[in-house]
């Protein structure tokens, strides 16, 4: 399986960072697209719905100077300086007389804001609206002042018109254009409560904003953080690619795939020679050597302090790779890193990075030898994460074959080298020289002798003979040529012969069993991923599209694993089904206003109906002339509705489009392209399920029509897809004469 890399494919998430930054501030606000007739308003978000009363499908496509919001009492002068800022795409703030739906008026500040591409054209306007009351009454709440009073651009040279100006254009000021303009901020400019307070209804002063001063960064052009945006602002409406912090690195770069394989190898290293060092090695012997030579006297000694530098390295890495959270998202921030981290393997990785030994060194005591060699296999705790990253590879035939191979030898090297520690250990205490060690020293003609330290076998004759005498514990019964004598011994070799019949029957047994359950995910991946290549290569498919059908099938794969949902709903009774999919569009029919007041049987009669369905950025979901016969539902991600390459609409979570099923009596033609911004999950039933359904259940079926809003309706209204009456009535003339002639040649 490939590695989990999250959310990689290019975004553009110009709206969600809208949406996150000014929901969090409670604005009322909405987008209108500079490129349309009127600049047709292409998003407005729930504050501003509830601010004037007016649904969201009322408000969308309307022009942005939003003439439905005047009365009989609005300025006319305060209407064309709107008009006259968008014309002209100027920055302002007006003060303005707006009537809700309820026909109720207010005094309404309205910021005015251009939205600038690449190239420096104006491509959309953001109208703010604030209730000038509601600011009057919490004017002396400090936090909302700050965020109300425009931030200063450093550097910037302010400019503002002076109230009470003669001419309808004396206060305002245009800032300076910047051309080629990577990322746009908003500018609210500043705003005079007290000037509003004494000023009457039809008094309509415009601020001027403050002039905007260039700044280089990286050859680039960026415009200062104002509005309380943050620094982490990416609103250029563009596909943009994650945004990583400087010196953080991915985890799925080739750095970190190549420094793993080095930490991985470290590890094995520490796996087998740490037991090795801590039973064979370590003596009463080494220890006035090492202190009379001093700690680099043995190149295992050195080797070992370079694998802790190494592992503390990989701390400081650790700290500093991106990882992948619950939502599929690739987290790149480095607070959020670290308190990851903290919560997962930081201190095993510490433990595991401590040099015990060259903390303890030279104590002179003669519990050292044994006290360093328990807390050097503290070390081996780093198995744990080597095991869950060699998980990945368990899918792999060889590769379980090769890995059972190797645990079954390390559990060996282990047993061998506490088989030793055992003899050694009790060896000088015994009256009568019986144990292993004592027995071999007499078959290899090397007996111990208690004035010599340096007398017996040596270090390779002794590891030798306990690694035979695991593997042959471990695998079989023995053969008797290195047997236990003493009761430390028997009592060890009745536990390793447990732990052998386990192993032979755990894994050695069930070896063909555990390599068709493992290998069949990944098979069943490279199959289905061989299928994409062949039919890329047969087509000849082009690089920008065989890169995103590679990327849909990996994601889709990840989200299910290759596993074919509704496969498995269909293994299932129905009612059983039906409680499933009651579950998995549970938020769709709890939220959404048009299911409300259905019964228990007709939620699940829909939601048996309902199809989950998951886009990429890019992926164009509806196109021009295509028969809508589905009805879709934003669950999650934002998307654009194009006319002639021109966006005439932004949707987002809880909007519909499609058609208005009850007015048609068939399905039309789309009049406009539906393309995915970000990755979004769609719910979507079809026009003849969800009327099947409603037919039966008609008591539901007039409360559903009239609260479903369809917030972009996209049915071209000049394409029928009724047959012209000439061709029906060709067809009609046809069938017959086929008819007629087919009778014919059954007279005789």
């Amino acid at each position: 399986m490939p590695v989990r890399r999250g959310h990689v494919a290019p975004q553009n998430t110009y709206l969600d960072t809208i949406i996150r930054k000014f929901e969090g501030q409670s604005r009322k606000f909405l987008i209108a697209n500079a490129q349309m007739e009127n600049c047709a308003i292409i998003y407005c978000n729930d504050g501003f719905c509830e601010l004037f009363g007016y649904s969201r499908v009322e408000v969308m496509q309307q022009p942005c100077t939003c003439d439905f919001l005047t009365g009989p009492n609005t300025p006319s002068s305060a209407v064309s300086r709107l008009a006259q800022a968008l014309l002209g795409a100027e920055e302002c703030k007006v003060d303005i007389l707006y009537y809700r739906k309820d026909a109720s008026s207010f005094r309404c500040l309205v910021d005015v804001v251009p939205v600038k591409n690449e190239d420096g054209a104006v491509i959309m306007f953001i109208l703010n609206f604030e209730d000038l009351a509601q600011l009057l009454a919490k004017r002396s709440s400090r936090s909302l002042s700050q965020r109300l009073l425009s931030q200063s651009f450093l550097g910037s040279e302010g400019s503002h018109g002076r109230p009470g100006g003669p001419g309808p254009g004396t206060g305002r000021g245009k800032y300076r254009t910047i051309s080629q303009i990577p990322q746009f901020t908003l500018n609210f400019v500043e705003f005079n409560l007290e000037k509003h307070r004494s000023s009457s209804t039809t008094e309509i002063e415009i601020i001027a904003p403050h002039k905007v001063v260039e700044r280089t960064q990286n050859v680039t052009e960026k415009v200062t953080q104002v509005l309380s945006l943050g620094a982490d602002v990416l609103p250029e409406y563009k596909l943009q690619a994650p945004r990583i912090h400087r010196w953080t690195i991915l985890h799925y770069s080739p750095f970190k795939a190549v420094w793993d394989w080095l930490i991985l190898l470290l590890v094995i290293y520490t796996a087998v020679f740490t037991p090795y060092s801590a039973a064979f090695l370590l003596s009463d012997q080494d220890e006035p050597r090492r202190g009379a030579c001093g700690y680099t006297c043995s190149p295992l000694t050195v080797v070992d302090l370079i694998v802790d530098i190494m592992f503390v390295v990989d701390i400081v890495i650790n700290f500093r790779t991106t990882y992948v959270n619950t939502n599929d998202e690739v987290v790149s921030h480095p607070r959020r890193i670290a308190v990851h981290y903290f919560k997962g393997w930081f201190l095993i990785d510490m433990v595991a990075a401590i040099p015990f030994d060259l903390l303890i060194f030279r104590t002179g005591s003669d519990e050292t030898t044994t006290l360093i060699g328990l807390l050097k296999t503290a070390r081996l705790l780093r198995l744990v994460r080597v095991a869950r990253k060699l998980d990945r590879y368990s899918e792999y035939g060889a590769a379980v074959l090769f890995l059972l191979m190797c645990t079954f030898a390390l559990i060996a090297h282990w047993l061998a080298c506490i088989w030793y520690a055992i003899g050694n250990v009790e060896r000088p205490y015994l009256e009568h020289k019986i144990g292993w060690l004592d027995s071999l020293g007499v078959q290899l003609g090397k007996r111990y002798n208690g004035s010599d330290p340096a007398s017996g076998p040596s270090v390779q004759d002794k590891y030798v003979t306990a690694l035979y005498f695991t593997f042959s514990s471990l695998t079989s019964v023995g053969f008797g040529n290195v047997s236990p004598n003493t009761n430390s011994e028997k009592v060890f070799s009745i536990c390793v012969m447990l732990i052998g019949s386990l192993m032979y029957a755990s894994i050695f047994g069930n070896v063909s069993a555990i390599i068709q359950r493992l290998y069949s995910g990944t098979a069943r991946y490279h199959t289905q991923m061989l299928r994409v290549k062949e039919f890329i290569r047969f087509h000849q498919i082009p690089n920008p599209l065989r890169q995103r059908l590679e990327e849909y099938f990996q994601h889709a794969w990840s989200y299910t694993n290759g596993i074919d949902m509704n496969a498995v709903l269909k293994g299932f009774p129905e009612c059983l089904q039906a409680d499933i999919c009651l579950h998995l569009h549970r938020a769709l029919l709890q939220h959404c206003p048009a299911f409300s007041g259905a019964s228990k049987g007709c939620l699940r009669a829909l939601a048996v109906k309902f199809k989950t369905t998951h886009a990429p950025p890019g992926d164009t979901l509806v196109h021009l002339g295509d028969v809508l016969s589905t009805l879709y539902f934003i669950s999650r991600g934002s998307i654009e509705i194009l006319r002639d390459d021109v966006v005439v609409a932004i949707l987002g979570k809880n909007d519909i489009f499609g058609e208005p099923v009850s007015l048609h009596a068939r399905p039309g033609k789309s009049s406009a392209d539906v393309r995915a911004l970000t990755y979004c999950d769609l719910h979507k039933i079809q026009r003849a399920d969800l009327l099947e359904v409603l037919d039966m259940y008609p008591a539901f079926a007039d409360s559903f029509w009239s609260k479903l809003e369809v917030t972009f309706n996209l049915r071209d209204p000049g394409v029928s897809t009724h047959p012209p009456d000439r061709l029906l009535a060709a067809k009609t003339t046809k069938v017959s004469f086929s008819m007629t002639t087919s009778q014919m040649q059954l007279l005789p």
